[in-house]
């Protein structure tokens, strides 16, 4: 195990809650002394044989197979679950290791480069909390934030990099709410008429660097009561959000199973100011051969049913 915790784990101290020596000592006279909170352990994990043969190509680990890897955090997770506490981890990616000691002009050998990159303070939306589900369910659950995470910051990058932000580093917060509020309505809007199923949904956008999408499974029970992780839900109204606020084109594909009448698939455009419809199929031949197989991978799954 030591193999495994000197270079993919790191302990960061719980930030203190900010407060006054004054309030601290208010505190101290009318309540107990609470007991220390222990800090929480912070796991970078590799969630996929291929970046782990990646790893492995490179000397950053010293495993000699993913299912040797796998074994040890097995083993890790029930060792910190016994001893109480909060668990928290992230995808440790090979690439995204790469990004970041160029960035920062560290080396990639140097086993503190990776400690580093794993307590980036910058992919604090990727940390996620381990419930005690099985480590399959756990790494397809720090897959899919590291996915997320990766989209966030390509979406406050390019907002960052327009002519608005250049005096103050930040775009303009009132034109950026009202876009959010956009996005937010338009999403709504094309989820109203899909009736209750379960379903797959794909946002992406067009701006000249290249193609950035964001993609979630929803339910939409009877009533129109959407169930969808808040995470997902934040992203898919960020991206639209962003592609309102810089006028962007785009496009949407909604795609699954209704409960009252069979298979379901919408499209619409996004021309900057406005979602128009669009036929789903067109829509689909939009998307990145990643994003088509997700949506295929979820007709099949469907129709299985």
């Amino acid at each position: 195990m030591a193999r495994h915790a000197r270079t993919r784990t790191t302990v960061r101290p719980a930030r203190p809650a900010p407060c006054s020596r004054r309030s601290w000592a208010r505190t101290r006279r009318c309540a107990p002394q609470a007991a220390p909170v222990p800090a929480p352990t912070l796991l970078g994990v590799i969630t996929c044989e291929a970046d782990f043969e990646e790893l492995r190509r490179d000397g950053g680990t010293e495993y000699p197979a993913f299912s040797d890897y796998l074994r040890d955090m097995d083993t890790l997770l029930a060792t910190l679950r016994e001893a109480g506490g909060v668990i928290r981890g992230r995808a440790f990616h090979p690439g995204d290791l790469v990004e970041y000691c160029d960035r920062w002009g560290l080396s990639i050998a140097d086993p503190q480069s990776h400690t580093a990159y794993t307590a980036d303070p910058a992919a604090d939306a990727e940390w996620v909390r381990h419930c005690g589900e099985e480590l399959p369910e756990f790494l397809a659950r720090l897959a899919r934030a590291r996915e997320r995470g990766l989209v966030q910051r390509r979406l406050e990058r390019m907002l960052a990099e327009t002519a608005e932000a250049a005096v103050t580093g930040a775009f303009p917060e009132e034109p950026l709410r009202e876009a959010y509020e956009r996005g937010a309505r338009a999403l709504r809007g094309m989820l109203a008429g899909a009736g209750p199923g379960d379903y797959r949904i794909v946002c992406g956008l067009r701006p000249a660097e290249g193609r950035v999408e964001a993609w979630a499974d929803l339910r939409l029970d009877p009533g129109a009561v959407l169930r969808i992780e808040d995470s997902d839900l934040e992203l898919l109204c960020s991206l639209l959000c962003t592609g309102f606020a810089l006028g962007l084109a785009g496009s949407v594909l909604l795609s699954g199973q209704c409960a009252e009448r069979g298979p379901v698939a919408r499209g619409w455009d996004v021309d900057g100011t406005d979602v128009v419809p669009r036929n789903a199929a067109d829509v689909l031949l939009d998307l990145s051969a990643p994003a088509a197989s997700w949506i295929a991978s979820g007709l099949a799954a469907t129709a299985g049913r």
